[in-house]
């Protein structure tokens, strides 16, 4: 038993998207402060202690096909609380929350932050409206942790208490998270309330301000990009949804850009007329041997194309023109288990 946490527990896991998964805790290391957890496709993962809450601490009606939304992930289902389906038992002390909890708040209505984070957070951004968007944007100014504490490696994508974002849970700076330009942490899309289309992976193309450094809303531009930026960001996203390393021209990069094409929000690319999108991609594919690998290069059919390192498309800020470590990804996670 750790920390109200015993084999065999019902749990809540917040994973490295920023979102809630049921589990059931199969081991428990309280050296590590850890529990290996078992999720809904049967894969096993370990989680931190401090990412996992106990289904005991929360009336929870779970299979209220009313109150509550699931979604399929990876790990099982993903699930939305409404208001009515998510009421947690724990008490705080005043100065133990965070934001501090204010003399007059009501006891009968006050929710708490884990409450409002996970009815507020979803896939492709946060709710940007209503009450428990409004909550959530409150206590978003706060960060629960000490920033400062927090160590990180020498390019500032990851620190070793596996600590990001406003819910203080785990996360890959490649997988769908924004780094605010000021303060140099990374908030999950799931998280963020300023976002008008959902983020591919790898996706760091925008000037990103937290409602921390903002005091107040976060700010949000979308930064320009090459098509060399757009090959490598679609390879790139390709590559981790689908596991593979090579792509079809036609039936898989150019038909996914078209599909997103908006979604993608180019700017200044946006408005090429679909006939000529194909040959300035193939154009950046073919003079960029740095970036990209062609199949005719391996004996394979000359309409495939690859990244020569998976990693995400560089920034002009970059110390590095490629980070040569290739980042954690979805497959690399689930082997190294």
């Amino acid at each position: 038993r750790m920390g109200g946490v015993s084999e065999g527990d019902d749990v809540l896991a917040r994973w490295s998207d920023g979102l809630l998964y049921l589990g059931n805790v199969k081991r428990v290391d309280g050296v590590k402060q850890c529990c290996l957890v078992r999720f809904e496709d049967n894969s096993e993962f370990w989680v931190l202690r401090k990412d996992i809450h106990s289904c005991k601490t929360y009336n929870l009606l779970l299979f209220s096909s009313v109150n509550t939304t699931f979604t399929r992930g990876f790990l099982g289902t993903h699930v939305n609380y409404s208001k009515h389906s998510l009421h947690s038992i724990t008490g705080y002390h005043p100065e133990c929350h965070t934001p501090s909890i204010e003399p007059e708040a009501d006891s009968n209505s006050w929710i708490c932050r884990q409450c409002v984070f996970a009815v507020a957070t979803k896939r492709g951004g946060a709710i940007k409206r209503g009450r428990f968007a409004r909550l959530m944007q409150i206590m978003k100014l706060r960060l629960p942790y000490q920033l400062s504490s927090l160590d990180w490696d020498p390019q500032h994508l990851t620190n070793q208490q596996q600590c990001y974002c406003y819910c203080a849970g785990p996360g890959e700076w490649n997988l769908k998270m924004l780094q605010c330009g000021s303060c140099g942490q990374w908030f999950h899309e799931a998280c963020t309330q300023c976002l008008t289309k959902p983020l591919l992976y790898g996706d760091r193309f925008y000037e990103f301000q937290c409602s921390v450094c903002a005091s107040g809303p976060e700010t949000i531009q979308r930064l320009p990009m090459s098509w060399v930026d757009l090959a490598h960001l679609v390879l790139y996203h390709l590559s981790l949804c689908c596991k593979r390393k090579y792509f079809d021209f036609d039936h898989e990069i150019m038909s996914f850009a078209n599909e997103n094409w908006d979604s993608l929000l180019l700017g200044s690319l946006s408005d090429t007329p679909r006939q000529d999108r194909c040959h300035n991609l193939l154009n950046a594919l073919n003079s960029n041997k740095n970036r990209f690998v062609s199949g005719k290069e391996i004996k394979k059919k000359k309409c495939l194309f690859g990244l020569q390192v998976r990693a995400p498309p560089p920034l002009t800020s970059d110390s590095s023109p490629l980070i040569t470590d290739p980042p954690i990804n979805i497959t690399q996670r689930r082997r190294s288990e």
